[in-house]
């Protein structure tokens, strides 16, 4: 018998007897463009790694990762495993992303946990900011973007982790994305303890 100990594939698909995809093992390539609402999305770039979809056939998370070295010699670096809301984006997400250049790092990583206010999902909001790109009038068209992504995007409303900032610790905020609750030490080591009124005017405890 001949035991097969190498395989080479630029990408794998796993599917249900119906056919329905169910996971995509992809190198950046070939990756799967995504797939919403019984449609698959335009093909655009993204990265190597794994995309999960749910009994439905609606993209539902993932894992990804890239390097990538700019002209100026710095470099990007970062992996990510996200989990997605109901025919929307990630809510869920587990970062690591770096930005390198000469001996500086700035880094952010930690997990992070995300909502929306609306249900009417990734593909309406994707359509309403396809209409509102069409709009001649500069400064409508940015009214009319900003509305969108207030009454329709996503708001970060928990952090454990470092931030960009050199900060480590807990940050919470309520549902429109307004900072509530930070316990945290700061980039010179000392421990914050701060809260937030309603004002967002800042309480500080230590």
């Amino acid at each position: 018998m001949k035991i097969l100990t190498k395989t080479n594939v630029k990408r794998i698909n796993i599917i249900e007897k119906d056919g329905t995809v169910r996971m995509v093992i992809s190198n950046k390539e070939l990756q799967h463009s995504g797939r919403m609402n019984g449609k698959d999305w335009e093909k655009r770039e993204r990265q190597a790694g794994m995309i999960f979809f749910n009994d439905l056939g609606d993209e539902c998370g993932g894992l990804i990762y890239e390097t990538k070295k700019n002209a100026d010699g710095s470099i990007e670096n970062g992996m990510c495993i996200t989990m997605d809301r109901y025919r929307d984006d990630q809510v869920l997400q587990i970062l690591n992303d770096e930005s390198i250049k000469g001996d500086k790092i700035m880094s952010q990583r930690g997990f992070f946990v995300n909502d929306y206010k609306s249900l009417e999902g990734i593909d309406a909001r994707n359509k309403a900011y396809e209409d509102a790109e069409k709009i001649t009038d500069e400064k409508l068209r940015k009214e009319k973007l900003h509305e969108i992504s207030k009454n329709q995007g996503s708001n970060n409303l928990f952090f454990l982790g470092k931030t960009k900032g050199n900060s480590q610790g807990l940050f919470i905020a309520d549902k429109n994305g307004q900072p509530k609750l930070m316990v945290y030490l700061d980039e010179k080591r000392d421990p914050k303890i701060q809260t937030f009124n309603e004002k967002g005017e800042v309480n500080d405890f230590l």
